[in-house]
């Protein structure tokens, strides 16, 4: 199958960003993807709001669809993997055996969000970040003039095209940052005017929204700001 990829240069290495959002690095056969949370949906179950607890078989399938065509050796993710700390012991026997085919076909970097920074999953060894070249893979954006791509946010953008407005999930990337946007299916996302996505962006800032069709690139001043 044909995907859209949109080339981002980051520290004098290649990466590309599908409309899935999932960012590949492809020199290194390396995948990144950003907030899974997978089993949200049946977290809600016991508080009484029913979501329909599909969402884990979903995310995992379309990560294992999207990358499959590629020639992909490593899987980093880059934390809040995992919804909470049951959230494996909730997971059906279809999920449990999308989870166990990624990680048994791909070297996967678990790096630590803040869902999982409390309590071990499994087998599973988090990682604070991991770094590859110079650039730091980590789960929220840091202060720091080192490159790093990160999560944690869900960043989405609206913009105006002729009467109506558009939100969408989005990459963003600015200088020393890419902040990717979340992956799972039910998480929601967080405004790049809002207050804690600010320092992040500037006038020199990119912004790649994500719709189901392509991939839209805009300057920060092209974005409802």
């Amino acid at each position: 199958s044909w995907f859209e990829l949109k080339v981002i240069n980051f520290n004098n290495h290649k990466f590309q960003i599908s409309k899935e959002g999932i960012l590949f690095w492809f020199d290194k056969q390396i995948a990144i993807i950003a907030d899974l949370h997978l089993e949200k949906g049946s977290s809600f179950g016991p508080s009484g709001q029913f979501l329909p607890p599909y969402d884990s078989e979903e995310t995992l399938k379309k990560i294992l669809n999207t990358i499959k065509d590629h020639k992909i050796k490593k899987i980093i993710l880059l934390g809040d993997t995992f919804h909470d700390k049951n959230a494996i012991s909730r997971m059906s026997e279809k999920v449990t055996f999308l989870f166990r085919s990624l990680i048994e076909k791909y070297e996967v970097i678990f790096i630590l969000g803040n869902h999982e920074s409390k309590f071990e999953i499994g087998q599973i060894n988090f990682l604070n970040e991991y770094v590859i070249d110079d650039i730091h893979f980590i789960h929220e954006a840091l202060h720091t003039s080192v490159f790093q791509i990160s999560g944690h946010f869900h960043p989405v953008a609206t913009v105006k095209s002729n009467i109506k407005k558009i939100t969408a999930k989005c990459l963003l990337h600015t200088n020393n940052h890419i902040i990717l946007p979340s992956f799972g299916t039910y998480t929601g996302g967080l405004n790049i005017n809002d207050p804690a996505l600010k320092p992040f962006v500037n006038h020199k800032s990119y912004v790649y929204m994500l719709t189901k069709k392509s991939i839209y690139k805009f300057t920060s001043k092209e974005v409802e700001i």
